[in-house]
């Protein structure tokens, strides 16, 4: 039997699982994010914590004519066109009013990067904390998530997914610390928790 049940659930508590849960809150849902660390933190916290987006009002304000479609260009030359094009395309359509939206409804102090050019791009993009740090990254979203009643449980390894027969997910099983084993529904989930690079064996 289910433990509980939250419309949304989320896996992992980086920048990607937070703006997800944010979105799905922003939206009316009620969410719940699953993080397996004692303290949400992750690959986000151990990077420079930018964001590279095209066509944002902060663009606009330092003189940055950019669009979505410079920035498509710009990565299907960095990597030689070896990209799904379309994942691509809305990718770079959706960058720029996801940090407009990041700023104006979530309450982010994010700035452009100013002063030299990122490889592979050609306009300045990169958005981010003044520190450029992933550490605050992290922290700002955590607290707009704070804000937007959006729960993290801490310690909570998702270790199996379960399934219609359709394929739709509609639980997680769970592993706390002192072993115990939850099982946790769902009307959706968002797995946030890392790809492959996460797999030494894959790697």
């Amino acid at each position: 039997s289910l433990d509980v049940s939250v419309p949304v659930l989320v896996v992992g508590a980086g920048a990607c699982g937070l703006t997800a849960a944010l979105s799905a809150a922003d939206s009316g849902a009620e969410v719940l994010i699953l993080e397996r660390d004692p303290r949400p933190s992750g690959s986000t916290s151990l990077s420079a914590g930018l964001i590279a987006a095209a066509g944002t009002r902060l663009q606009r304000e330092h003189g940055v004519d950019d669009s979505p479609a410079i920035f498509a260009d710009d990565i299907l030359r960095k990597t030689h066109g070896e990209v799904d094009r379309a994942l691509v395309r809305a990718i770079t359509e959706a960058s720029g009013p996801l940090i407009d939206w990041l700023q104006d409804r979530q309450g982010l102090d994010l700035h452009l990067v100013g002063g030299f050019l990122f490889p592979g791009h050609t306009q300045l993009r990169m958005h981010g904390p003044a520190s450029q740090t992933g550490a605050d990254l992290e922290a700002m979203l955590l607290a707009a998530a704070g804000r937007e009643g959006v729960d993290v449980m801490a310690s909570a390894s998702v270790e199996d997914l379960y399934a219609e027969a359709d394929g739709r997910v509609v639980a997680v099983g769970v592993l706390r610390p002192d072993g115990r084993r939850e099982l946790i529904g769902c009307g959706a989930l968002i797995l946030a928790c890392g790809g492959y690079g996460g797999d030494r064996s894959l790697v």
